[in-house]
């Protein structure tokens, strides 16, 4: 079978939605979405996920193909000639999916080394021609990176030790290489290791498990305050090639524990920690072990006995498993929270909890499983949001600590230039229980609204847009017999719609998925974009149809006619809300519903409608005309106001 996702990457195209934004608004791993990207198979429980995300169809967003068909991927068209495309065509060879392996293959082969683990960039050329020695010789890498251990603990005098030989025991099955046992390895590198087996793995293996090793800095920064001056242990329980167990101020060795399943970077971090202490004699506490199946019929092992006071790591990222369902409280099957989860379990009381998180942990959706055992169970303490991103991973990330200094009341949150108290109360205000990250002065005016909040959504009538289920053979851009205009999200601006520029034979027996006739022939309703970091709500009464790219809304709140709501939904002070409560990139009708909306007169009503109408005949002053009177309502003061416009246009320009 062939695989392609083209069709996905049009709907993305056509919801000016990048491949990044779906990949955290839906929750999969960088790692997956490269497989789509390459035309793999991926599972059709991460299909379902995107459709739902997307509301739309699986025939919108892949396309299965017998292999004796011809599709040329565009993974292959990137790595062969424009002839090689047209013979294959020609010919409609059979062979493509082993040409696609083969072309993928090629490109996992690509690699770089990944700049913030670097320490020192004189060492870059080294690197590269470790790689290119290890390719030009065909070593494996096992044989490789034992053997470069060897020379730095030759370098360090301690190999002959015998604490040393008992560690290294278990790799006497290890071919070794003799030059590479006798190369002068760089001396200032945090981790050089490390750094050359990450530039090793970085198209291969490394994106199946998920995993980025951490620079000096961060883990130097999550370990710093721990305090070993009693005897307390500490535990990396994905710990690669040591990063963190280097990090920790901890005089003996004995104290840290480290566990990893890559048999590589464990061998990689026993190495580093007898260098680090090499004038101690003691066998590392490091262990190649699945740490989220703990003690099992698999294997058993004396460490998942411990209780630690100190655990920190950065664990994988985003690689789905189904195999640790027996951590009933994780429904999203996300490996970083099962990490965490697991992790807490082995915690003492009293101890501390720090992980490293992409930042989509915030506010995902998804994400609300460990948040809310971060918040019921671990005890909250702090966040810290970093501006940097790893390697080849398009996402920021976070750290979260929890454990012993945390207060039943707020939280803290670091950046590199504030520390600001958050009460945590202002986390269970939204259904989603999302890390809002709010100030005092978010808080006042979010406080303000509610106050004066009386209705909402709840109770109007909400509906998706048409999905066809093959927009490229039932849409067209010309209007022929029969046909009528369909909308999509991009002709969605606040207030009103532009051109049209698809048209539909509209039969909907013939439809994929279509909502009520009486709500898309509705005399007056609301659209508005669903894939958007902002509220853009449109008026239509016109009766037309709206792709599955466009949501409608016909909202019933007393008090308030259809284009005052559009008017609150459009305002700037509703942006504000939604991007402090909520921080979505797309528009969801549980957000929408939480958002309160004040009882209002009829002169109010009536202003505002005229005003809308003044909007809709061409006039875009009156937007601003309509912002301060939403602002009067609420009675917020010039300093607030001027606020939550600096917000907004420090967020949207």
């Amino acid at each position: 079978m062939i695989y392609n996702y083209n069709k996905l990457w049009q709907l993305l195209i056509n919801n000016g939605m990048t491949k990044t934004q779906m990949r955290q608004s839906v929750g999969i791993s960088a790692n997956l979405l490269a497989k789509m990207g390459r035309n793999e198979p991926v599972s059709l429980n991460s299909l379902a996920k995107i459709c739902t995300t997307l509301n739309c169809g699986l025939n919108d967003i892949i396309e299965i193909i017998e292999d004796n068909q011809t599709i040329i991927p565009e993974t292959i068209r990137d790595s062969v000639s424009d002839a090689t495309v047209r013979n294959w065509e020609k010919l409609k060879t059979t062979l493509i999916g082993r040409l696609t392996t083969r072309a993928n293959k090629r490109k996992s082969q690509k690699r770089f080394i990944p700049l913030e683990y670097n320490c020192n960039k004189d060492n870059i050329p080294f690197v590269q021609g470790i790689l290119e020695y290890i390719d030009a010789n065909n070593l494996d890498i096992m044989s490789s990176m034992y053997s470069l251990g060897i020379s730095l603990l030759n370098n360090a005098k301690i190999y002959n030790k015998q604490h040393v030989k008992s560690t290294l025991k278990e790799y006497e099955y290890v071919d070794v290489v003799d030059e590479l046992t006798r190369l002068k390895i760089p001396d200032d590198e945090f981790d050089i290791l490390g750094l050359i087996y990450q530039s090793y793995l970085q198209e291969g293996q490394k994106n199946i498990i998920g995993s980025y090793y951490t620079p000096q800095r961060i883990t130097h920064n999550l370990t710093s305050r721990f305090d070993f001056s009693n005897g307390e242990l500490f535990l990396d329980p994905c710990c690669g090639s040591g990063a963190f167990l280097l990090s920790v101020k901890v005089k003996n060795p004995n104290q840290i524990y480290g566990i990893d399943n890559d048999k590589i970077a464990v061998l990689i971090s026993k190495i580093n920690i007898l260098l680090k202490y090499k004038d101690i004699e003691f066998i590392p506490h490091i262990y190649c072990l699945d740490f989220l199946m703990g003690n099992s019929i698999t294997q058993r092992h004396p460490v998942f006995e411990k209780r630690f006071d100190y655990i920190a790591t950065n664990p994988p990222w985003g690689a789905m498993r189904d195999n640790y369902k027996y951590i009933e409280t994780i429904t999203s099957k996300e490996t970083f929270s099962y990490f965490f989860v697991r992790a807490y379990a082995q915690l003492k009381k009293g101890g501390i909890i720090r992980f490293l998180f992409p930042q989509a942990i915030l506010n995902v959706k998804i994400h609300k499983d460990i948040r809310k055992f971060i918040l019921n169970t671990a005890k909250l303490a702090s966040i810290t949001i970093y501006d940097d991103m790893f390697s080849s991973v398009t996402t920021k990330y976070v750290d979260i600590e929890c454990g012993s200094n945390a207060n039943n009341e707020i939280f803290y949150m670091y950046t590199n230039t504030e520390k600001r108290a958050i009460a945590i109360k202002t986390v269970y205000e939204t259904e989603n229980l999302i890390f809002n990250l709010l100030s005092y002065e978010d808080i006042s005016i979010i406080q303000c609204v509610k106050n004066k909040g009386k209705f909402s959504l709840t109770n109007s009538t909400w509906a998706l847009g048409i999905v066809t289920g093959d927009n490229k053979g039932k849409l067209s851009s010309k209007c022929f017999c029969g046909m009528e205009k369909i909308y999509t999200g991009k002709e969605i601006q606040p207030y009103f719609l532009s051109p049209a520029k698809n048209y539909i034979l509209y039969d909907r027996a013939n439809l994929q998925q279509v909502a009520k006739e009486e709500i898309y022939r509705a005399p007056e309703k609301l659209v508005y974009k669903f894939i958007s970091n902002k509220l853009v709500f449109a008026y239509d009464d016109s009766a037309s149809l709206f792709l599955n790219s466009a949501n409608i809304l016909i909202p019933a709140i007393p008090s308030m006619g259809i284009k005052t709501v559009m008017a609150f939904l459009n305002s700037t002070l509703y942006q504000f809300l939604y991007i402090k409560l909520f921080g979505e990139v797309k528009i969801l009708k549980g957000n929408l519903n939480e958002l309160p909306f004040p009882e209002i007169t009829q002169e109010e009503n009536d202003n505002l409608t005229l005003l809308v109408d003044e909007v809709l005949s061409g006039n875009r002053f009156k937007r601003e005309v309509i912002d301060n009177y939403i602002f009067s309502i609420y009675g917020l003061s010039g300093k607030q106001i001027t606020y939550i416009r600096s917000v907004i246009n420090g967020k949207f320009n």
